[in-house]
């Protein structure tokens, strides 16, 4: 049974989805945080930037939900960050408002938060099995963080389905405002600075996976970009020196093709089968994938920062004590 927490109770999770004209999804995602079978005390807090109707949606889908519009629109790192220095509880649990909760997520949230790992990553299921284009992006996206995979010990974590105590917010965050690659910043910050990361598959979610192939090439040029503009910024543990993994873009979509069909044989040989099947559009998007590398290489973006105007939030729920401690504190933070 769900047990949301009242605005008097202090939660135990944070449930923080960063929202940009989510109306299609918003409400599937908070029903499924809503109808949540837990005993466990949470709250779910909505930051979103677009202007579209989202907040509403996700008012009348759990009219519990606290709600945030920032003043103009941030990318989602930002908005991690703002529901982050606005939560009440001691665990954070992050949601893409396309991914859907598991029945039980609050409780293995507070399951994998009691591993003794700084943070931990949930599995990422399909919820739409019946596209081709979906289950390619789904093996190009997810091949590592699959529901059927073994728990690990991992290099990153997804923030799509993401928890971490608020002491390790605090000691490795913020997230740094670098779009689609923010997750990886900060899961190799985390573990430069010492930190553990596992991978925790009973914390599942399904994401709304693209259907359409325009929008799934689309999606892997801007995260192949992004990727390259985070290697400025990390030290990646496959190629730790910049400069080598620049002479090594022309070879990328074979490069990647390899490492995934490895790791899929490592870990989950019938894997491979899946992989040759959606072969073509998984193809087609590891060079939409490597374009984008190759543009993120060229592009002249410097190292982002967080920009606290970005991030005070605006909401009527908000008192304006709160709005002012938000922004020294972000601004201070890095």
């Amino acid at each position: 049974m769900s047990s949301s927490a009242s605005s008097s109770e202090a939660p135990l999770v944070s449930v923080i989805v960063p929202t940009y004209n989510s109306a299609r999804s918003i409400e599937r995602c908070v029903t499924a945080l809503a109808t949540q079978d837990t005993a466990h005390a949470f709250e779910v807090l909505v930051v979103d930037s677009g202007e579209d109707a989202t907040c509403e949606l996700a008012k009348g889908a759990f009219p519990a939900v606290r709600t945030i519009r920032l003043p103009r629109r941030a990318v989602a790192p930002v908005a991690r960050n703002v529901g982050a220095h606005a939560a009440r509880g001691d665990i954070f649990a992050f949601i893409d408002s396309d991914a859907y909760a598991d029945p039980r997520w609050i409780d293995n949230v507070v399951a994998a938060a009691g591993t003794g790992y700084d943070l931990v990553c949930g599995s990422i299921g399909n919820a739409n099995p019946r596209s081709a284009v979906a289950r390619a992006e789904q093996l190009l996206m997810f091949n590592e963080f699959l529901p059927d995979l073994p728990a690990r010990p991992s290099w990153f974590a997804l923030s799509g389905n993401m928890v971490l105590s608020r002491q390790s917010y605090e000691r490795f965050g913020p997230f740094v405002a670098v779009r689609a690659a923010e997750d990886v910043v900060f899961s190799r910050r985390l573990l430069a600075a010492g930190g553990r990361i596992f991978f925790y598959p009973s914390l599942r979610v399904v994401h709304d996976n693209r259907t359409h192939f325009r929008p799934y090439m689309r999606n892997q040029y801007v995260v192949g970009k992004h990727t390259a503009i985070a290697r400025r910024l990390v030290q990646f543990s496959d190629i730790r020196r910049y400069w080598l993994f620049v002479l090594l873009v022309p070879i990328a979509p074979f490069a990647k093709l390899v490492k995934i069909a490895a790791r899929m044989a490592a870990r989950e040989p019938r894997h491979l089968v899946a992989l040759a099947r959606e072969l073509p559009a998984f193809s087609a998007g590891i060079c939409a994938y490597s374009v984008g590398l190759a543009a993120g290489v060229l592009s002249r973006v410097s190292s982002p920062a967080i920009d606290a105007r970005d991030v005070v939030p605006r909401a009527a729920e908000e008192t304006a004590e709160t709005q002012s401690a938000i922004a020294p504190r972000l601004a201070t933070r890095r």
